[in-house]
């Protein structure tokens, strides 16, 4: 035990006069950080303005500490937009806010250093209703919109609703009702819907009071599809029983409960369209329609008659190819990416393609009604790219939007087209100037304006929104414009009224955020006159 205790002390006392031999060669190096400005000691003492709301015009108060000495030297901004300071002490800041202004952070920059500061809520006429029922709202995003009997069928590629799914063991796939207020409605039982991975991307009305669901689909209601379905008032599948082989001696295997209207597609469709004679046309990339033979069909082996279709097909009421429409068809040489249809059942698609049936279509067609294209509807300027387009039936009015400049006779028009139905360019709309940014979507509203959700951070040189409001010429007023941020992407809009009583607008899409209220990809928005 002692020689141990012994060999211990002695191996610490050769340790520690190693480690003093080592510190004589030990150079301590210089400060990276030395000769560097000294902080300037600014900052904000207080989170909040005084008031916390205002409008163009008005003053506000900021609390600013370390101003002492430099009051000569700093710059206000809010949401990046510079503002006047009126007056400046040393822990008082009051500004003047601009006529044109969206809600944003404070900052003060003096020189080169930047110190950010609290929001500041602007005064406009647009807000998210916040009385509207819905909370958590949809757990994926939304596609579509279709009013119905007092509420909306709403589609996408959601799974949840308002938490259901953990609160109650309720999943909404795909689609779901919802009445006018934002709750869930029991008027319309989808039973699982799309499970399995599927979404629904179009939603479209029957003449005969039947609904549409189009998109990426396997299986809907747990009975299999190709892609598009046909749903009765209530909800569930229109099916219909046939008579199948049976390679048994089950009586009950020589039925079988199928879709009552079998066809289908091998991709997904963008948009179906409803069509005299409760006939169906279908818009995508696909190549092949698919229909069941049930003659030559079991419940668990199916026979698919396999047909070429592609870019835009018209199925009859049963779901079969109708051969008068688009006979020999070859389509869209490159990515549909939307489609709308127009009067007399004119389907207009967008995309990145430059023919169509061998024909000259830069990213932008008209299909007539007979599936042959119609020639005289074009979009001159130099065209990369047509994201969505949208129709107005009261306006009879399109809304083009994409990357393309120059269109139009006068050469002006970028970005945004408003198209009349036989193809000619509305000038009277002409975008401002939006930066670097891209717009993704337009649609005008039933009073001429036009809601606009893009990429851009700025319009007319002003910070704002991805979400604007323009009104018909392309001017932005600002009583529309004040709220910020829109975090997310636009894929439908339905004009509709808040709970006030007040024009609104439901907005679907891969929505997180607009103002300071978070939202699962659904709100309405409310819009003072």
């Amino acid at each position: 035990m002692k020689r141990n205790l012994i060999t211990k002390i002695a191996v610490l006392i050769v340790a520690l006069i190693a480690c003093a031999a080592c510190s004589k060669d030990i150079v301590t190096g210089t400060d990276p950080y030395a000769g560097g400005k000294e902080p300037l000691g600014v900052g904000f003492y207080i989170n909040y303005p005084e008031p916390g709301t205002a409008k163009p015009g008005e003053l506000v108060d900021f609390y600013v500490k370390g101003l002492k000495g430099k009051l000569d030297q700093i710059n206000f901004f809010v949401n990046n937009t510079a503002v006047e300071v009126v007056s400046a002490k040393d822990s008082l800041v009051t500004i003047k806010i601009p006529a044109q202004i969206t809600s944003g952070n404070a900052k003060i920059v003096v020189g080169e250093e930047i110190f950010y500061g609290p929001r500041l809520e602007i005064e406009g006429n647009t807000s998210v209703d916040e009385n509207y029922g819905m909370v958590n709202g949809f757990r994926g995003s939304v596609y579509d919109i279709l009013p119905n009997a007092g509420g909306f069928i709403v589609a996408g590629s959601f799974y949840n609703f308002e938490n259901e799914a953990v609160d109650k063991k309720v999943y909404r796939n795909g689609v779901h009702f919802i009445d006018a207020n934002g709750k869930t409605s029991t008027n319309m039982d989808f039973g699982q819907g799309a499970f399995g991975g599927g979404f629904v991307r179009s939603i479209a009305k029957t003449g005969d009071g039947k609904f549409i669901f189009a998109g990426a689909l396997g299986t809907f209601a747990k009975r299999a599809v190709n892609n598009i379905v046909r749903i009765n008032n209530d909800g569930a599948i229109d099916s219909m029983i046939v008579e199948v082989i049976n390679p048994g001696n089950d009586p009950k295997n020589s039925l079988d409960t199928v879709s009552a209207f079998n066809g289908g597609v091998n991709d997904m469709i963008i948009r179906a369209f409803t069509v005299s004679d409760n006939k169906v046309i279908a818009v995508g990339n696909f190549t092949s329609h698919y229909r069941i033979d049930y003659d030559y069909s079991s419940r668990d082996s199916r026979k698919y008659i396999i047909s070429t279709a592609k870019s835009i097909i018209r199925m009859k009421e049963d779901g079969s190819l109708d051969s008068t429409f688009a006979l020999n068809n070859s389509g869209a040489n490159g990515r549909i990416m939307d489609a709308a249809m127009i009067d007399n059942e004119r389907i207009v698609i967008v995309g990145a393609f430059t023919t169509y049936n061998g024909k000259a279509a830069n990213g932008i067609a008209c299909i007539k009604s007979d599936g042959s294209l119609d020639e005289t509807f074009t979009l001159k300027g130099n065209i990369t790219r047509l994201f969505k387009v949208s129709y107005n039936s009261t306006l009879k009015k399109l809304a083009v939007s994409g990357i393309f400049t120059g269109a139009g006779a006068s050469g002006k028009v970028n970005n945004i087209a408003l198209m009349n139905t036989d193809g000619t360019v509305d000038e009277t709309f002409i975008l401002k100037d939006i930066g670097t940014g891209i717009i993704n979507y337009a649609q005008i509203l039933n009073n001429g304006q036009v809601i606009v959700d893009g990429t851009q951070e700025s319009y007319a040189g002003v910070s704002r929104a991805n979400l604007l409001i323009l009104e018909k010429n392309g001017e932005l007023l600002q009583k529309y414009n004040s709220l910020g941020p829109f975090t997310g992407a636009l894929f439908k809009v339905i004009e509709t009224k808040s709970s006030l009583g007040e024009p609104a607008l439901l907005l679907g899409g891969s929505i997180l955020q607009y103002g300071q209220k978070t939202v699962g990809n659904f709100l309405r928005l409310e819009i003072k006159n």
